[in-house]
């Protein structure tokens, strides 16, 4: 078979001077043309991260970033956004009745996505968890948040279609998506982070058990499966890596990642060893965990082997009685301050910040947004984000690697051979692909 070779986003040169240049944003400079230049290359360097990651390469970027003391700057950026979505953007939205594009503040949104998925990937290591050092604390106190956030607001409602929705309806759509896939990137956050709990600080360990009470939490996420749902027409639909995909007959039994990070990561904390000095098996804990139970079924263990563990480990909880949890030790924590630094230093300006951002974020100038559009064309190249979702293109013919696109309706192809030997689907493609062309060109 051929071996794939996905292009790099960045080279190592540009890994340094983009890793090196990261500062944290300010709120008053969100949605601003140097603002999305940052974004830009906290884009390029989190496609350039995952592609290493998947190859199984050298990890240039988790070393670079590491080796810069950035994975702090990463959660400030996360912690960031969330703060100016929740002090600036509800005064924003007041200053403008209607507005003719979102796009802006949309990206502000995203950008908390982009930089709590880029630190997901990078936890998966244990350097990188001792890296946060205690910024540990304000990452385990997002994340707790971010998943409460899930729980309150229930099941994910059957998407509405844009065009239905005015501008403001359509951000505030766009929006409740967006922290339904970060809540459960923080689930996964949360996952890393328990794998490598030695590599954190002790004030880690309290934090989880004794503040954030997460084992409850997991607990809580798995009860109310919020990576399932139905669409309008009863189709089953699962959640996994930000996409809903419809599930038929046994594809129904599969475990998506999310649902098994979830699993594995409450394993973990409940088989700790230190988990009795933390965490005090009181009655109403009892009878939360106790109730995994049933959905531990054959199809699950099948899949997750280790959670056979975990339910002898519940079946045991049921009848046992725990005694109380031992004196908890004295940890000394630190303070949480990304979030407490940026409310303060704003605290007397929200509505003067919203007022110069609407400029900004609400610029009617059809040239303003498509200049910003275009210099995030690289950022996104269609081909490589396609390539890091779904894995290099394959040959609609034999399967094999497509070093090839057709020019027309760019499917991918191996070769010429099997071009011309899949020529009857091919011709149907292109002759879709040109009537479409033709008709938009007759609406225009």
């Amino acid at each position: 078979m051929t071996e794939t070779i996905i292009k790099d986003v960045l080279t190592v040169e540009e890994i340094a001077f983009y890793v090196k240049t990261i500062e944290p944003s300010d709120i008053v400079e969100l949605g601003s043309s140097s603002w999305f230049e940052s974004h830009e290359r906290l884009q390029k360097l989190h496609q350039q991260a995952i592609l290493e990651a998947r190859e199984l390469r050298e990890e240039n970027v988790k070393d670079t970033i590491i080796l810069y003391n950035k994975i702090p700057v990463l959660l400030h950026e996360a912690v960031c956004i969330s703060v100016w979505k929740e002090k600036v953007l509800p005064l924003l939205v007041k200053t403008v009745s209607e507005p003719e594009s979102v796009f802006i503040p949309y990206m502000v949104l995203f950008h908390e996505a982009t930089a709590i998925e880029f630190l997901q990937t990078l936890l998966y290591h244990s350097d990188s968890c001792e890296a946060l050092g205690e910024n540990a604390i304000e990452l385990i106190d997002y994340c707790a948040s971010a998943i409460t956030r899930i729980i309150a607001e229930g099941k994910q409602e059957v998407s509405k279609s844009s065009e239905t929705l005015s501008g403001f309806e359509d951000l505030e759509h766009k929006q409740r998506t967006i922290t339904f896939n970060i809540g459960m990137k923080c689930i996964s956050v949360i996952g890393c982070m328990t794998q490598n709990i030695d590599s954190l600080p002790l004030s880690a360990t309290s934090r989880m058990f004794s503040t954030h009470d997460i084992p409850i939490l997991l607990a809580n996420i798995i009860e109310l499966q919020p990576w399932i749902k139905k669409d309008s027409s009863g189709k089953t639909l699962k959640y996994d890596d930000c996409n809903w995909e419809e599930m038929k007959g046994e594809a129904k039994m599969k475990v998506t990642r999310t649902e098994a990070k979830t699993w594995l990561a409450l394993r973990h904390l409940l088989l700790d060893p230190r988990l009795p000095a933390h965490y005090d098996i009181n009655e109403y804990r009892k009878s939360q965990l106790t109730k995994l139970q049933c959905f531990l079924q054959e199809s699950i263990l099948d899949q997750l082997p280790p959670l056979v563990e975990l339910k002898y480990w519940l079946a045991k909880l049921a009848v046992a009685n725990f005694p109380p949890a031992s004196k908890q030790p004295l940890i000394l924590e630190v303070t949480p301050q990304i979030r407490q630094i940026l409310i303060q230093r704003n605290s007397k300006r929200w509505k003067k910040i919203a007022k110069k951002q609407a400029e900004v974020m609400f610029n009617k100038s059809e040239d303003h947004i498509m200049g910003i559009i275009k210099s995030l064309n690289e950022a996104y190249n269609l081909d490589t984000l396609e390539a890091l979702a779904v894995g290099p293109p394959t040959c609609t013919a034999c399967g094999e690697h497509a070093a090839k696109k057709c020019s027309r309706c760019k499917a991918p192809y191996c070769g010429r051979e099997c071009q011309v030997k899949d020529w009857p689907n091919h011709k149907t493609s292109c002759d879709f692909v040109a009537s479409s062309n033709k008709q938009s060109t007759a609406n225009v």
